[in-house]
C-alpha cells in the first residue's frame, strides 16, 4: 500500500493568523501643544525670578480659555499687545484668546484674577515697557505697573500693590517679561 501525500493549504487558516498577530487599535485624543518656533510679531511671555524662573504664560488646557498660569515651556503661549489687549496667538486656523483681568471690587483687593477668553478684555490695558509686561486701569493707580503675583496651581494675578509689599499668603511676587528668542527655552 502506497501512501499518497497531499499537501494542505494555509490559506483557510491565514484569517486565524492575523487576528492571533493583530495590535489592539489605539485612539489618541490629540491635544493642543505650544508651537516650537516663534512665530513673527509674536513674543513668549516668562517670569524672571524665583520659583518661577523661565516658567512661561499658558493657558490650561494649552491654547484654550481657562485661567492664565506661568508653567513649563513645553506649552508656552505666543504674545503680543494690540491696542491695549494681551493676544494669545493660537494657531493660523483658530480665533485668538485674549487675557481678561478681573474688575477691582474695593480699595483692599490685593489681587485681581486673570484668565484668556474668546472675548476682549474690559477691564484696563496691557502694554509692554520695555521687556515688561504691564498692565493699568483708569478708577486707580498701581505703585507698579509690572507687578503681578503667581499663587496657588501657578496662576497668575494682577498685584494691585507695591511689589514685594503685604504679599498674600501662598503667592509669589513676579514680573513677566516678553522673550525673542526663537524657542521657549529655559
Amino acid at each position: 500500500m502506497r501512501l499518497q501525500y497531499t499537501p494542505l493549504s494555509l490559506l483557510p487558516l491565514l484569517p486565524l493568523l492575523s487576528l492571533a498577530t493583530a495590535q489592539p487599535a489605539t485612539t489618541e485624543t490629540p491635544t493642543p501643544t505650544a508651537t516650537a518656533t516663534l512665530e513673527p510679531s509674536w513674543s513668549w511671555i516668562r517670569a524672571v525670578e524665583t520659583p518661577y524662573y523661565h516658567s512661561y504664560l499658558q493657558s490650561q488646557p494649552t491654547q484654550a480659555a481657562g485661567a492664565a498660569h506661568l508653567a513649563k515651556n513645553t506649552n508656552a503661549g505666543q504674545f503680543n499687545v494690540i491696542d491695549g489687549q494681551l493676544v494669545y496667538n493660537t494657531g493660523a486656523d483658530k480665533k485668538p484668546l485674549y487675557m481678561n483681568v478681573e474688575p477691582r471690587a474695593d480699595d483692599e483687593q490685593r489681587k485681581l484674577q486673570t484668565w484668556f477668553n474668546a472675548t476682549k478684555n474690559e477691564y484696563g490695558a496691557f502694554a509692554f515697557q520695555g521687556d515688561a509686561l504691564t498692565w493699568e486701569a483708569d478708577d486707580f493707580e498701581r505703585p507698579n505697573t509690572a507687578a503681578w503675583y503667581v499663587c496657588q496651581e501657578d496662576k497668575v494675578f494682577v498685584n494691585t500693590g507695591a511689589y514685594l509689599d503685604k504679599t498674600p499668603e501662598g503667592c509669589s511676587d513676579q514680573t513677566i517679561h516678553s522673550y525673542g528668542g526663537p524657542v521657549a527655552d529655559v
